[in-house]
């Protein structure tokens, strides 16, 4: 189907007065798939028509393909006031989304959209969300059944739970998969799998064939949250055992199914998962004495031989004033923004922007206002997409 396709089907259905039926809409949907979001979402104003038709999924779906949006540097503020979510851009460019419920803590993002949960409390009454920033909106989802087969039962205390966002390309619909494990690591049938299918109506979690076996056993943890790129979400995993050693579990999401990556070769037990234009990477901090380099990883033809290629080097050695500041521990690569630089956060005050195509390095101290310790940083492209369609019946 061609982008459009879904939306011109629907303009029979339109009431039209006789003046909006002289400029055609598969025109007028054109024109909108080309411009900025903040712009559409003040043109829903203008007309019950025009805002219909920016609601509508086919042109949310359209404009993320056209990559209209260039992505920007969205910020994670919490507060303990009892405010609403807020999304604004300052003056720089920067997005700030004010989060009033503090306690909330970030499970997924993809393609635009925020998951959220509340780790603190037990995985039985946890809550989930589905944020739009910038629409302001937030859909409160079905949690995980209670009980139920296969393991795990939710309401167990020594049960762990991580969740990821992902968008199944072939079928336009967005999945949250939830991977479940038992602390008490009592044999291969400590951890399952469900999934939870983001559309109109009622859904439902379903379960699936978990990820492999022996992947999250005896000394194994999930190191950060999971990553989307390639069609799939993935889970770097971590094993401590007499020396640490990692492994990547993907879920496909368009085939629900699991599989294992192996990680590049490298000495550093520093390192995280990153989305880097649309692209697996892997960023692993290493030097001898000081952290003295970065070195990224870009995983190469995805869906057959899945190499990883060493894609960039970022040398700190000219960087004196900051060897004492940067610990493998707390620096972390953001993404790939416009102008082809890497911003890599390297303590909550200090940031480095490398540019991939000559090579030089930048290096930024308070580049972002107002930032603490609690301030998320996300790589974020943005979606006109309304969330409003997945609210539960």
């Amino acid at each position: 189907m061609n982008p459009g396709d879904g939306f011109r089907a629907k303009q029979a259905t339109m009431g039209m007065t006789a003046k909006q039926k002289q400029f055609p809409l598969d025109v007028l949907f054109d024109i909108f798939s080309q411009l900025p979001i903040k712009t559409l979402l003040r043109f829903r104003c203008v007309s019950p028509l025009w805002c219909t038709i920016i609601d509508d999924p086919d042109l949310a779906r359209t404009h993320r393909l056209r990559r209209v949006e260039e992505p920007k540097i969205l910020l994670l503020e919490a507060t303990h006031k009892p405010l609403d979510p807020v999304f604004r851009e300052d003056r720089s460019g920067l997005l700030w989304f004010v989060n009033g419920k503090a306690a909330y803590s970030l499970e997924g993002c993809c393609n635009g959209l925020l998951c959220f949960t509340r780790p603190f409390w037990s995985y039985n009454h946890s809550p989930l969300f589905l944020v739009n920033p910038q629409r302001q909106q937030v859909v409160e989802l079905q949690r995980p059944p209670c009980k139920g087969a296969p393991w795990p039962p939710v309401h167990d205390t020594v049960c762990s739970c991580s969740y990821g966002l992902g968008f199944d390309c072939s079928t336009n619909t967005y999945k949250i998969v939830g991977v479940f494990f038992n602390g008490k690591n009592t044999g291969d049938d400590d951890l399952c799998a469900q999934v939870y299918t983001l559309g109109r109506g009622r859904s439902s979690w379903r379960a699936v064939k978990g990820p492999p076996k022996t992947t999250i056993r005896s000394r194994n943890c999930i190191h950060g949250r999971p990553v989307y790129a390639c069609g799939a979400l993935h889970w770097l995993v971590m094993r401590t055992h007499n020396h640490i050693q990692y492994k990547i579990v993907y879920f496909d999401v368009g085939k629900e199914e699991f599989g294992l990556i192996y990680p590049p070769r490298f000495q550093s037990e520093s390192c995280h998962l990153v989305d880097l234009g649309g692209d697996l990477a892997m960023a692993v901090v290493g030097g001898s004495y000081y952290y003295t380099e970065i070195e990224i990883c870009v995983m190469k033809e995805y869906d057959q031989k899945k190499e990883w290629v060493k894609e960039y080097t970022i040398c700190l050695a000219d960087l004196q004033e900051m060897h004492q500041e940067i610990r493998g521990d707390n620096f972390n690569v953001i993404g790939l923004f416009e102008d082809s630089e890497i911003l890599v956060k390297v303590t909550n005050e200090n940031f480095l922007f490398y540019n991939t195509k000559t090579g030089l390095l930048k290096y930024k101290r308070h580049h972002i206002p107002r930032l603490d310790y609690d301030t998320e940083i996300l790589y974020h492209m943005g979606t006109l997409l309304s969330i409003a369609l997945f609210r539960e019946e």
